[in-house]
């Protein structure tokens, strides 16, 4: 089920506005498609984002997912405890999976992003076209860990 309160974008992430920050998530259906999942990368608090550019990746045994956002921000939380538990991702993706919150000033273009009707339709047609880059493991990472 995709949540109706949530905002999502095509490359599979969801957004929640509360009005003081923006909550980040990947979906359901794209965390399904990495399977077992290997290694998360999010960036540090305090740190930049900017639209459209990779901000952190996860990755499973033979694919790879780059994050991405519409809006420029500050990142002010970091979901520290996916790292100790990447099945938190896949088992609650919409609740205690999200991944960061951040400020921004570029609210309104949340207004621009996908409803849960409009998402569902987008994956139907997406189905068989995967976002998810085929890659091999450049370096060796213990289950969870942040790369140095």
């Amino acid at each position: 089920m995709i949540p109706e309160h949530l905002k999502y974008a095509a490359t599979h992430e969801w957004f929640f506005w509360d009005n003081k920050a923006v909550t980040v998530g990947l979906t359901k259906f794209i965390v399904d498609e990495l399977d077992d999942l290997l290694f998360l990368d999010l960036p540090k608090v305090g740190e930049e984002i900017l639209s459209g550019i990779s901000f952190g990746e996860v990755e499973s045994l033979d694919k790879l997912l780059d994050i991405t956002s519409p809006m420029d921000g500050e990142i002010i939380a970091v979901n520290e405890r996916l790292y100790e538990n990447l099945n938190t991702l896949t088992d609650d993706p919409y609740n205690h999976g999200w991944l960061i919150k951040f400020v921004t000033k570029e609210t309104h273009i949340l207004k621009e992003l996908l409803s849960a009707k409009e998402y569902l339709s987008h994956i139907g047609k997406t189905h068989h076209s995967s976002p998810l880059k085929q890659r091999k493991r450049h370096s060796k990472t213990m289950k969870g860990k942040r790369r140095k």
